[in-house]
């Protein structure tokens, strides 16, 4: 991602943040009306990433086109089919989360050779994401419906401060090269 557009998952991540608090406050919230919440915001991140791809010039850009076409897909689907997403949502959430684990992941170690990146905190946090799908994956069959929506508050919330971090970590790097100007 250039790092003049450090605010686009500035946005994002106060968002998911926000939604993430939001779901540990109510969690009696309609489940159908919680599958549409989570169809915009990943319709949303899905935006962001073809966004990133198409104005990056760097290596890379087509795994951002390619992630934000699955991600937009998804969720559109899920506001489209909201009785079926109510139904398939633990599952779809779940390999969603993990999914965004691992595109983290890998973005942790793309970070990794940058001095300063928060690279580190971006490894910590794609794990405990893996770790929160794999738990809504489980939990259905386990524990029910209310496990999965503590879950997926905390996710929410693993996954916002994630983009946060990453949001000011490309501010701090757009801020840096300026000053060499």
């Amino acid at each position: 991602m250039e790092k003049k557009h450090w605010w686009s998952p500035l946005i994002l991540g106060i968002i998911v943040l926000a939604l993430g608090i939001v779901i540990l406050l109510f969690p009696q919230a309609s489940y159908i009306t919680m599958s549409m919440l989570f169809g915009i915001v990943i319709a949303l991140s899905g935006i962001m990433y073809i966004g990133m791809g198409i104005t990056r010039e760097v290596k890379g850009r087509g795994w951002l086109i390619i992630c934000g076409i699955i991600e937009l897909a998804l969720g559109i689907f899920l506001m489209l089919a909201p009785a079926v997403s109510a139904l398939t949502l633990p599952f779809v959430l779940g390999f969603w989360l993990l999914f965004k684990g691992f595109s983290f992941l890998g973005l942790g170690i793309t970070m990794s050779g940058i001095k300063g990146s928060g690279w580190g905190w971006t490894i910590f946090s794609a794990a405990l994401l893996i770790i929160c799908g794999a738990m809504i994956l489980l939990q259905p069959i386990l524990y029910g419906v209310d496990a999965v929506i503590l879950w997926t508050g905390i996710s929410f919330i693993i996954g916002g401060c994630t983009l946060l971090n990453y949001a000011f970590k490309l501010k701090d790097a757009d801020n840096n090269m300026k000053e060499e100007e």
